[in-house]
């Protein structure tokens, strides 16, 4: 692929029944990124913190899904996920590391989810009422 000084998405594909989004970048690359690790890394400062060890684990996510993919000027989407989190904007920047880094990325996540005893399955499940 051609180096290219600052990747930018030429397309970003919801694939909802796969829970999928596909980044297609000016290099020409393409990446497939679940839902579940696009929530888990959101950038925004409730999941990191201001600084590294204000950073959450993000845990349960395993079957989010997104509700909205919205354009932030030319430079960014805000994510709305399904389980109310609606306040990551993912710049492009954020958006090509989680891509070509994405493999090393999910394996630190998981370690640390199992260092914790946390699990990628919800523990709390809602209940919906049934109103008669």
């Amino acid at each position: 692929m051609a180096e290219v000084s600052n990747p930018v998405p030429t397309e970003i594909r919801q694939k909802t029944k796969d829970k999928m989004v596909r980044l297609t970048w000016n290099t020409g690359e393409s990446f497939d990124l679940t839902m579940e690790y696009l929530r888990v890394m959101c950038p925004c400062a409730d999941c990191r913190g201001h600084t590294p060890d204000q950073a959450k684990l993000i845990d349960g996510k395993l079957n989010v899904g997104i509700r909205a993919i919205t354009p932030v000027g030319r430079y960014a989407v805000k994510l709305a996920f399904d389980d109310d989190h609606d306040t990551g904007v993912y710049s492009w920047d954020v958006l090509w590391e989680l891509c070509v880094d994405r493999d090393n990325l999910w394996d630190s996540y998981l370690v640390d989810l199992e260092k914790a005893g946390k699990r990628r399955k919800p523990s709390v499940f809602p209940i919906k009422a049934v109103r008669g």
